[in-house]
Formats: structure tokens, sequence, C-alpha cells
């Protein structure tokens, strides 16, 4: 591994324009988060390999110089991931968390191939369960002491000619400014308004049998869209800054996310989750936002849920951990955002021996946050009311190492642009005391960010 490090680079934006203009790019970007969660921001494109598909039929593509061919293989797609990260294997000492690996996500319908569910929803985007993109040169920026470091593994070839390849992408002219001015049409939800209601309704009954405790329910709103995906991900990162924000490019699809949760971080052993649970709307005034987080604070019914869920995913952290390692730090602790409010807590433990970073992302897929608890039956209830796959909703966007360390978010705030439609999902944990009006205007508050943005971007086609 060689690394050379830049204390003259281009600005974030710019990195942005100039590696989202290469072949099958991403950013993990955390260069506007809050709360001290964002450290490190990392830029890469021209993958050497591209792992991808759904329903336990998957596809290994190679770029040229790593020599030709299409390989498809069938099988659970994190197993098959597995195998095929593991003739990549590497070392890392350099102190930076991610120096190359697969980028990508896991979609929230491969929690088909983690637990037994009804097919009851519509496939109508057609996305993959699991996209990764292997890289082994990146760019990592580090937001504390403003340095670039340019990483080359040397897997696909001699790491002076990958530190060269990243050097002229760093300092190439920035890419001609978008001329046209995106445009789209109306939004439209994939469920009506008295049928989300009558939805909450029907997760109550269930809560009221003893069925579930709790059931994260969502509504989709999609449009017809036409415009430069590089240029939108500018316009969502700076209307809703967020720590796991990301881009990711392919020739099919692009994946927009503005996330501020986080699945998993594993850095050797340690490993953890931060769910979110509990939201209000930020104040039009300094004291109107102090009230709203006063009334989230001491709100028994959003503290009740985050702790549900702690518990949840305390057990999931349990099946992997060393026996008594699991431990709960900054409960109820509150994060503003831009247009909301979010109570979070975090739980850590040491990774048991024997187990991986696949061992804890299948112990946590998906997210309890974004399911509800008992997880499997919460499950079940969201493909009994919803309408339509999630897709990249409640998913997970990020990095794998090829050093078996890795960050992923839950792909909240999160969109899809493929086949000329834009589209974003919201949700939120429904619990007995909940009131059908209230989740319902939940949905749009944690929306209105992306909707905004968007619409402000925007001409109408």
């Amino acid at each position: 591994m060689k690394v050379v490090t830049l204390q003259d680079f281009p600005a974030v934006d710019e990195l942005i324009e100039r590696f989202g203009a290469r072949h099958l790019p991403f950013v993990l970007d955390s260069s506007l988060s809050n709360d001290g969660l964002g450290t490190w921001s990392f830029f890469g494109a021209d993958p050497f390999l591209v792992f991808e598909g759904k329903d336990g039929s998957y596809v290994e593509r190679r770029r040229r110089s790593a020599g030709d061919g299409e390989v498809t293989t069938s099988g659970d797609g994190l197993v098959l991931l597995r195998e095929l990260m593991a003739k990549y294997s590497s070392t890392n000492l350099s102190g930076i968390p991610f120096v190359g690996g697969a980028v990508g996500f896991i979609a929230y319908d491969y929690g088909r191939q983690v637990e037994l569910l009804p097919d009851l929803t519509e496939d109508d985007r057609g996305m993959p369960d699991i996209h990764f993109s292997f890289y082994d040169g990146i760019a990592a920026l580090n937001h504390q002491t403003g340095e670039l470091s340019l990483i080359a593994l040397g897997l696909r070839a001699d790491e002076d000619v990958v530190l060269a390849e990243l050097q002229a992408i760093v300092s190439a002219a920035p890419p001609p400014a978008v001329a046209a001015v995106p445009q789209r049409d109306e939004w439209e939800w994939n469920i009506e308004r008295a049928d989300y209601l009558q939805a909450v309704e029907r997760v109550r009954s269930y809560i009221a049998s003893g069925d579930v405790y709790q059931v994260n329910l969502s509504q989709r709103a999609k449009c017809r869209y036409e415009g430069c995906p590089v240029q939108l991900y500018q316009a969502l990162r700076a209307g809703n800054p967020a720590p796991y924000s990301a881009l990711i490019r392919t020739d099919a699809f692009t994946v927009l996310s503005t996330s501020p949760e986080q699945l998993l971080r594993k850095q050797g052993r340690h490993i953890e989750t931060r769910p979110i649970k509990g939201t209000r709307p930020r104040g039009a005034t300094p004291d109107e936002d102090v009230l709203n987080a006063e009334a989230l604070r001491t709100s028994e019914k959003d503290r009740a849920e985050l702790l549900m869920i702690v518990d949840l995913e305390r057990n999931d952290l349990g099946r992997v951990a060393e026996f008594g390692s699991v431990r709960v730090e900054q409960l109820y602790h509150l994060e503003r955002y831009a247009r909301v409010i979010h109570q979070t807590a975090q739980v850590k433990a040491v990774l048991a021996e024997g187990n991986d970073v696949f061992d804890c992302i299948h112990a946590l897929f998906p997210g309890g946050s974004i399911t509800g608890a008992p997880k499997v039956r919460a499950m079940e209830v969201i493909e009994e009311l919803e309408s339509t796959r999630r897709g990249i909703y409640t998913g997970s966007v990020g990095y794998i190492g090829f050093d078996g360390n890795a960050e992923l978010n839950i792909a909240i705030r999160s969109l899809h642009l493929k086949d000329g439609y834009l589209d974003y999902q919201v949700g939120g944990g429904i619990v007995w005391d909940s009131v059908p009006e209230s989740e319902y205007q939940e949905t749009l508050d944690k929306g209105r960010a992306i909707r905004e943005t968007v619409d402000a971007l925007c001409q109408k086609l």
C-alpha cells in the first residue's frame, strides 16, 4: 500500500464533481455533518470489479485491466461477497479507517435472504438487493487535519499507476458546468393519506393483540425527473447536511443518501450501531426550536420507543459480540438537523473471536429502528401493509474494507434515480400510543428537506 498526502487540493464540492464525472464513482461524505460525527469523507471511481444481483442470483463484472469476464453465481449474497472479498484481503496500518475495498449498498429487500418472509409487495423499481464496486485506489479526506490522502493498494495495477490516476482526477480541470435546469413532474405517493391512517390503525390492532410491539410504516413519493445526478446530490447535501451522506452512480441507476443514522461501524474488534427513534420538526424561531427539543426529550412515547429498539439492537449485537461486552452510551441524546431533531443512542460491543464483518451485518440487518420489534414479525407486517418493495430505503450504504473494517449507514433520507424516475421514502415507528394523524405528519416532516431541495432545484416538466 502507498499513501500520498496532499495539503493543497480542491474544495469538497469540486472533488465531488471531479470524481462524479468518472465511471462508476462513489462519494461517502461527512463534510457537512454535525455533532462531531463526521471526520472522514471518501471518494473513488473506476472500480476493477462490480458485484451485484438480487434474489439469490449475482454477477461479477471485471474491467478490462483486471481481466475480461462476467461470472454469474447463486446463493446468499453476503456469503458470496465475503468469499469474493477474501481474495483481496489486505492489512491496514495507516490509521485511515478506509483505504480500499467494496463500496455500495445492501437493499432492505436483502432481508428476504436473512429471514423467511412473505412476498406480497410489488417490485416496481427493479433495484439490486446488493451492489458493491471494488476499489483499490481511493481518496480520503480528513476534516480534522484538512489533509487529503491518495491511497493505492496495488491489487489490479502497480501502486504508482493507481496513484497517478487518482492525482489526475484531483488535479483535472473542473467538468463543464451543468447548463440545463433539472426538470420534474408532479410527486405521486404510493399510498393515499386515508389508507396510511388505516394502516397505522392496523398496526395498533396487532399491538393490542400482543402480536408485535412496534412497526416502522412508510410511504414513498415518486416523480419523473430529468437532470444531472451529481448536481442533484450537491443540492441535497447542502439542503440536508448529514454525517452518512453518499452518492453511488452506476450505468443503470444512482443512489443518493443524506442519512443521519449509522447501522454499523467496525474497526478491528470494536463494533457499534447507532439507532434513531423520536423526531420533531425544527422550530421556525430559536424559542420554538427549544420547545420542540424539550417536547422530544420529555416524550414518554418516544423514550419508550427508543429504549425498545436499543434493547433489540443489544440483542442483535450480542449474537456476535464477546460475552458481557455490549454496552449502551448516550441514551436519549438529541441531534439537530436541517429540518428535524432526532433522539438517538449508541450501542457498542467487542466482536467475539471467530466472527467477522459479515457476521455483524447479518446479525444487524436490517436495522431494528426501521423494522420494529420483534424484528421478523414487524417485517411481516411491513410486507402486508406496504404496497411496493423498499429497495435502498432502510437498507444500508457504505464501505466494507479489504482489511475487514466497515461503516454502513441506514439508508433513510435516501433516493433512487432510475429509468427517468426519482423517488424517496419516509416512515415512522408505530406503537400503541401512536396517533395516526401525527404519524402521517411525521413522515412529511422527515421528507421535507428532500422535497423542498428537489423542488427548488427543478422546473416543472
